[in-house]
C-alpha cells in the first residue's frame, strides 16, 4: 500500500457525482447468438466464430460500475450467476488485489476508469489468471428501490491523482448527457480467453422492471448458456505485473 495514503471508502455524494456508464469489450470477429427480449428483460450475447459454448475455468476480474472498477460488490450478484459458476465462492481478482498489491490496483483502476474494462487491459492482466476465461461484469443503471435497499458498496482503490486529457475528455462526453437511464440496469458480461489472448463473448441485458432479482437470476441463465457447468478458478497475484506498464497514455 502507499505510504500515507488512505484507502477512501465509497459515499453516497460519490455515487451521485459519478456518471454510470456501460463499456463493451471489442470483439475481434462477433456472431450473434441471441437477442430477445422477455418480461422486460432485452438480453444480447455475442461470441467470437472460434468460441464453443463449454465448460471453463473462469477467473472472476471484479465488477466495473459507475465509471470504476468496485470492490466488495460481488457478494450481492454471485447468487445470480450459479448456473454459470457454480456456487463454491469466487475469489474475485480486483477486491484480493486491493487489498494485497495497492500499487497495482491503483494502476488497474486508472486504467479502467481512462478507458474502461477493456481487452487490452485484460489481456496485461491474463498472466496472472489461474482459469482459461477472464470475467468482467459491467453495471449502470438502477431500479427504484425502497428506502435502507442498495446501500453503495465500500471501499476503493487509492486516487492517484493523474488525471490525464483522456479523463478529461471521457468526463466531458459523460457530462454532456451521455449517461444512461437511471431507471434501467444495464448489465453485461464480458469474456477474455487467457489462451487466444482476446475478448470472445460479451452477455448483456437491458431491464427497466421491477424485479431486479428475477432479472439478474434470468441474466446468470444467458450466461450460463455460453459457459455451461464452468467454475471459479482464482487469481495468482505473485505473478509478477509492472504497475507502470498498466498507466493508460495521454491522448494527444
Amino acid at each position: 500500500m502507499r505510504l500515507g495514503r488512505r484507502v477512501p471508502r465509497w459515499t453516497r455524494e460519490t455515487l451521485r457525482t459519478t456518471v454510470p456508464r456501460v463499456r463493451a469489450l471489442p470483439l475481434a470477429i462477433v456472431l450473434l447468438v441471441s437477442a430477445c427480449n422477455a418480461g422486460g428483460a432485452r438480453f444480447n450475447t455475442q461470441t467470437a466464430a472460434s468460441f464453443v459454448p463449454a465448460r471453463h475455468s473462469v477467473s472472476v476480474l471484479g465488477i466495473y460500475k459507475d465509471g470504476r472498477m468496485t470492490i466488495d460488490t460481488w457478494d450481492k450478484l454471485a447468487p445470480h450467476l450459479v448456473p454459470a459458476l457454480g456456487s463454491s465462492p469466487c475469489e474475485v481478482g480486483f477486491d484480493s488485489l486491493v487489498r494485497s498489491n495497492q500499487e497495482l490496483a491503483n494502476a488497474v483502476d486508472d486504467r479502467s476508469r481512462a478507458e474502461g474494462p477493456t481487452g487490452s487491459l485484460l489481456a496485461q492482466l491474463a498472466p496472472a489468471a489461474r482459469g482459461d476465461l477472464l470475467l468482467v461484469v459491467t453495471l449502470a443503471g438502477r431500479l427504484p428501490q425502497h428506502q435502507g435497499q442498495g446501500e453503495p458498496p465500500e471501499g476503493a482503490p487509492v486516487p492517484n491523482g493523474m488525471t490525464t486529457q483522456r479523463k478529461r475528455r471521457h468526463q466531458a462526453q459523460n457530462s454532456a448527457g451521455g449517461a444512461p437511464d437511471p431507471n434501467r440496469l444495464e448489465v453485461s458480461a464480458a469474456l477474455f480467453s487467457v489462451p487466444e489472448h482476446r475478448s470472445v463473448a460479451l452477455v448483456s441485458m437491458s431491464y427497466g422492471g421491477q424485479d431486479a432479482d428475477d432479472a439478474m437470476t434470468r441474466f446468470g441463465a444467458e450466461l450460463a448458456q455460453v459457459m455451461p457447468n464452468s467454475t471459479c478458478a482464482g487469481w495468482n497475484w505473485d505473478f509478477k505485473i509492472d504497475p507502470a506498464s498498466l498507466r493508460a497514455p495521454v491522448a494527444e
